[in-house]
């Protein structure tokens, strides 16, 4: 039996077929956004490119609400 290939090799082949490019991007997902969120935003603080990350926020749109939520 064949294993089906995951989401993010699905959705690129899908890309693949419709625009005739594989995108030079890799397509995520998570289980857990604020922790997402919060992962991302320690690379930011990390950053040997930046100069100040003192000030490093994190916000989520809720598509239903319209609002954003920061996370901490």
């Amino acid at each position: 039996m064949v294993p089906s290939p995951s989401p993010t090799t699905s959705l690129r082949n899908q890309l693949l077929d419709e625009t005739g490019l594989k995108p030079a991007w890799s397509p995520e997902s998570f289980k857990d956004l604020d922790a997402d969120l919060r992962q991302s935003m320690e690379r930011v603080r990390r950053s040997p490119f930046l100069v100040e990350t003192g000030q490093v926020r994190g916000f989520v749109f809720d598509v239903h609400t319209g609002l954003l939520r920061e996370v901490v």
